[in-house]
């Protein structure tokens, strides 16, 4: 353990380059995939990849999310609902619906095109957490993504823009795109935060992570098929 605090607004910084990495390898394992098996079935096998590599921690926050969604409640009932690790039926049909719109997403290009989209996809999806730092506050008193959350600074959004650009070159178009589509996202689920819960929480990031990988590979099918 380090002998003092983590610079855990940095962290979050290089976390587009992080996303970056995850993308090229589910990308390319996918795409080895695709070449003994159908392509719908490597898409699938691509996001047991991607779980298991570290994405289930935002899919975890997406189904907290909606299950307080679901429940109906605000203040600090709905906090309480959101706070509860278990899953529950809103959890369990968002979790379903996300998977299902990420790999059918997935499945509408050609599998060589699998590794460029997720890098770029990757990318932005922790571009659009960062944004959600920046503008948001934490809620609660305490929490692991506090320290996420209020250490976010001007300095730590150029320093994540930064490394959300160098993908640039990777393909402009698909770059513009997802870099339009999950900054719109980011900055929705925010307002959307501030009003029900009073701030971007953890969960909130997951959530809004998840989202915006899900709105990036449908604007890029819209546009570019």
């Amino acid at each position: 353990m380090p002998e003092g605090e983590p610079p855990y607004g940095m962290m979050l910084a290089l976390s587009p380059i992080v996303g970056g990495v995850l993308g090229a390898l589910w990308g390319g394992l996918g795409v080895l995939l695709s070449l003994k098996f159908a392509a719908l079935g490597a898409a699938w096998s691509s996001a047991l990849i991607y779980i298991l590599l570290g994405w289930g921690l935002h899919l975890d926050g997406l189904s907290d999310i909606a299950d307080g969604w679901g429940s109906g409640r605000s203040g600090s009932a709905l906090k309480e609902v959101i706070k509860d690790s278990s899953c529950g039926p809103y959890g369990a049909m968002a979790l379903i619906v996300a998977l299902g719109l990420w790999t059918s997403l997935l499945f509408a290009f050609p599998s060589w095109r699998w590794i460029t989209i997720g890098i770029i996809v990757g990318a932005s999806g922790r571009w659009a957490m960062c944004c959600a730092s920046f503008f948001g506050h934490y809620p609660w008193k305490n929490g692991m993504g506090l320290p996420f959350v209020e250490g976010f600074s001007v300095r730590e959004l150029a320093y994540s823009f930064v490394c959300f650009a160098i993908f640039f070159l990777i393909g402009p178009w698909l770059w513009i795109l997802s870099f339009l589509s999950t900054s719109i996202v980011s900055a929705l689920l925010t307002i959307w935060a501030h009003e029900k819960i009073g701030g971007v929480s953890g969960d909130v990031l997951g959530t809004i992570e998840v989202l915006a990988e899900l709105f990036a590979l449908a604007t890029i099918a819209l546009f570019t098929s």
